[in-house]
């Protein structure tokens, strides 16, 4: 095969390719602009884990606005005793509180002579939470508890979690779970 020859008058005249300074300014340009890149990504990795890792912040629980200071009279029939606890505090409630399917008389107390703040959390079998107090200073205790549900079976076993802290610096003072049974409208 031969190659056409150009038509009478013409001149065929080649055309310079790049030169090798123009292919070493493309290759340089492609490899700063991959590094920016690279930068741009790391740069925007940086401040997506700044912003959704960040320490988290121990927030303590509110005070019970419900509160009253003194120590409940509480009719013997609804079992309202002392227990004493491992840690060295005190807690005093109904073992067999009163309740309208919805509200649970519990008369949970905070002794004045505990050197602990205390609130409780009421938990059915499954661990999922019905009612909880807020924070009980020494001397405080509060008459009853609101549950999010109310009560439909006869009898519902049920767990009081009570926690203590210590006053002003919040540290824990552990923990004590205490086994009882709400009886559906119980009076």
């Amino acid at each position: 095969m031969s190659i056409p020859s150009a038509p009478a008058g013409l001149r065929l005249q080649s055309i310079p390719g790049p030169g090798p300074g123009a292919t070493h300014r493309r290759r340089l340009w492609r490899l700063t602009a991959l590094h920016l890149l690279i930068l741009a990504a790391g740069v925007l990795s940086a401040l997506w884990a700044c912003r959704f890792f960040q320490p988290a912040v121990f927030t303590h629980p509110d005070f019970d606005p419900a509160a009253l200071t003194g120590t409940p009279e509480v009719d013997g029939r609804y079992g309202y005793s002392s227990l004493t606890v491992a840690e060295g505090y005190v807690v005093a409630l109904c073992g067999v509180p009163a309740n309208d399917s919805r509200t649970v008389e519990l008369f949970f107390t905070n002794p004045p002579d505990n050197q602990v703040w205390l609130r409780a959390e009421l938990l059915d079998q499954e661990g999922v939470l019905l009612a909880s107090t807020g924070v009980l200073r020494q001397g405080e205790y509060l008459p009853s508890l609101v549950l999010d549900r109310p009560l439909t079976a006869r009898e519902t076993p049920v767990t009081l979690r009570v926690v203590a802290y210590e006053p002003d610096t919040w540290r824990s003072r552990g923990n004590v779970k205490l086994n009882m049974t709400l009886y559906l409208n119980f009076r």
